[in-house]
């Protein structure tokens, strides 16, 4: 029997709450919530890994997963009200959708220079680096695998791509070409809103509020065949499942019933309880958030 050793977050937080954020009428909208397992109390029962601690479970516990508020769906308002019992101080809220804009639509000045003369750090980056990568994107392997092939290359616009989804896409493999230029419509609308309204509450991008992306977080730490395959399978339950085999510091708490059925069932479940694991591994072990254009232009974080 493998008993686990309660983590040491590098970052001090002990409540981790994901979001996989649909359209405004909230029915595609699930949240979970993930807290650092107690330390003492009764035993509890085997997590997806089958491991089990003597003195309650240690690890990342997941305690709800919800597409619902009671029996109204989570629209902005309850959504918000959701949020707003979490404390800024010991929470991390991580969102699976964009939580800025790209540079075009960040910027106020009144005549636009072009982007070959345009000044913005994130505009530099597209026109230099992210150009780069995408001449170098065939020489770059993921998890000791094959480097999925492009069929097409983007061309940037900083009207439409982020720098972080370059990053992600092209230099490291996590995700694919279709991921990119989701900077704009309601989603993208919504999630900027929200971002908006979590800062009045005590809740900061880069500090305590995160972009995540689960498909990202799948490929780095299972795979680029098991990101593509926990939506598309035939049996995606399967896969699901198998994902969560491989997260054994990751358990589900009594309390949250049928928490582990309803993600298996569910993408959006499983994304949101991926989103809110992303934020748990970025606490434990404090990714860093690169600097530079990435501060305005977004960072969607994911293992390193």
């Amino acid at each position: 029997m493998l008993q686990r050793v309660k983590p040491i977050l590098k970052r001090a937080f002990s409540r981790f709450i994901g979001i996989d954020l649909g359209g405004g009428r909230g029915k595609t909208t699930a949240i979970a919530e993930i807290r650092i397992g107690r330390p003492n109390g009764p035993a509890a029962p085997a997590g997806p890994g089958g491991h089990r601690s003597q003195r309650g479970v240690d690890g990342a516990q997941v305690v709800e997963v919800a597409t619902r508020s009671g029996r109204s769906p989570w629209t902005d308002d309850t959504l918000l009200e959701r949020l707003m019992t979490a404390s800024p101080a010991d929470t991390v809220i991580a969102v699976d959708a964009p939580l800025t804009q790209a540079a075009c639509g960040r910027c106020e000045r009144p005549v636009c220079p072009g982007m070959e003369a345009c000044a913005d750090p994130a505009v530099i980056w597209l026109r230099t680096e992210g150009r780069s990568l995408i001449r170098k994107v065939a020489v770059e392997t993921v998890g000791g695998g094959s480097r999925p092939a492009f069929t097409a290359q983007a061309r940037l616009a900083p009207y439409a791509h982020r720098a972080t989804e370059i990053v992600m896409t092209y230099e490291r493999g996590l995700l694919p070409l279709s991921a990119i230029g989701h900077t704009t419509g309601a989603i993208a609308a919504r999630a900027g809103q929200l971002r908006r309204r979590l800062r009045g509450i005590g809740f900061d991008l880069h500090a305590n509020l995160l972009e995540v992306s689960p498909a990202a977080t799948v490929a780095a730490l299972c795979g680029p065949h098991a990101a593509r395959g926990y939506k598309r399978d035939a049996d995606p339950w399967h896969t699901r499942a198998q994902i969560l085999e491989r997260l054994d510091d990751l358990s589900f708490a009594p309390q949250s019933r049928m928490a582990r059925e309803d993600v298996l069932q569910s993408d959006h479940c499983f994304d949101a309880v991926l989103s809110a694991y992303t934020a748990y591994l970025w606490a434990r072990d404090s990714w860093p958030t690169p600097d530079g254009c990435f501060t305005d232009d977004g960072w969607i974080v994911a293992p390193p």
